[in-house]
């Protein structure tokens, strides 16, 4: 899979191409609909198969802070669609220059013009280009005078509710997890670099891998059971706790993700690590003590440990 960062490095390719657009983030059921539909087709027809995405995502430029949260990061976002064996992934800067690029203009110049589009897969609520103007109708008007084919793939639903990285943000925000990996076809999850802490687990009999987290994150503060993924896919059993630390004096200011791995001794600084969701416990809460503390986490590691029905305690 090559990625190709700009409109300026597209180069003209000489075979034909399927192609699907948008900005993909979660890569849930729906992305995965759309994805499997592009590998079949080019596999069909023998044709390189390509993804074009934006950053910074359209309503980040657009609206800065107001805009939504990210679901998934770009580099979980490249990861995840790595594993459809898609030959090019296209990620254009969004800029005022592209936002006053209509999108007629775009699909002659790029996808007619650069990436010879036989085929492109879109969603039933696909906008995209100046305005939002292009979408199934644009697409319809200009296909049989550039010669290639639309195939739009309908909405998913689960449990009757649309398959959309809208509603999956919504489920997070009521604390939902069990929706939202629903919707996503996989466990809600975080990933990150493992850093540096303060320690303090540790002097609790409890040490825990570190990630910072934006100031702008989905998840709620509180005390989750979780399973971690780490070095070529090993998987283990923890609890995290993501929040501010109210008992302590959090110097850096930002949310912080605590994970401790039950019956595991590794050295994580460094490393790249998933943690993946599957319950809240209990929300963030301020100790008087360290002693009222730590008894709180013996008592959290037991729900953790009854929930994933781990009897060695």
């Amino acid at each position: 899979m090559k990625i190709i960062r700009g409109i300026h490095n597209i180069k003209e390719i000489i075979s034909r191409s399927i192609v699907t657009i948008g900005n993909f983030d979660g890569i849930h059921l729906g992305h995965q609909k759309l994805f499997s539909c592009v590998c079949e087709i080019g596999k069909q027809y023998k044709i390189p198969t390509i993804i074009i995405l934006f950053e910074p995502q359209p309503l980040e430029f657009l609206k800065h802070y107001n805009s939504p949260i990210r679901i998934t990061t770009f580099r979980e976002k490249i990861q995840r669609i790595s594993f459809y064996k898609i030959n090019k992934i296209i990620c254009i800067k969004f800029n005022r220059s592209f936002q006053s690029l209509t999108a007629e203009d775009f699909i002659i110049n790029i996808l007619i013009n650069k990436l010879k589009m036989k085929f492109i897969v879109i969603g039933d609520d696909f906008r995209f280009g100046a305005e939002r103007s292009g979408d199934f109708n644009l697409l319809k008007k200009l296909r049989n005078q550039y010669h290639f084919k639309i195939i739009q793939i309908k909405a998913l639903y689960k449990n009757h509710i649309k398959i959309s990285s809208t509603n999956i943000r919504a489920a997070l925000s009521k604390n939902n997890i069990q929706l939202a990996s629903l919707l996503l076809g996989r466990p809600v999850s975080i990933s990150g670099r493992v850093v540096h802490g303060q320690a303090r687990g540790r002097t609790l009999g409890y040490p825990t891998a570190n990630i910072f987290l934006k100031k702008k994150a989905l998840f709620k503060n509180g005390v989750y059971a979780v399973k971690v993924r780490y070095s070529f896919n090993e998987i283990c059993i923890g609890i995290c706790n993501i929040g501010i630390k109210p008992s302590f004096i959090n110097t850096e200011k930002n949310k912080i993700l605590e994970v401790y791995l039950f019956d595991k001794n590794i050295d994580l600084y460094g490393k790249y690590i998933e943690v993946m969701l599957y319950k809240k416990i209990r929300n963030e809460q301020i100790f008087i003590s360290k002693q009222a503390l730590k008894d709180q986490i013996y008592q959290d590691i037991l729900i953790v440990k009854n929930y994933f029905k781990i009897h060695n305690y």
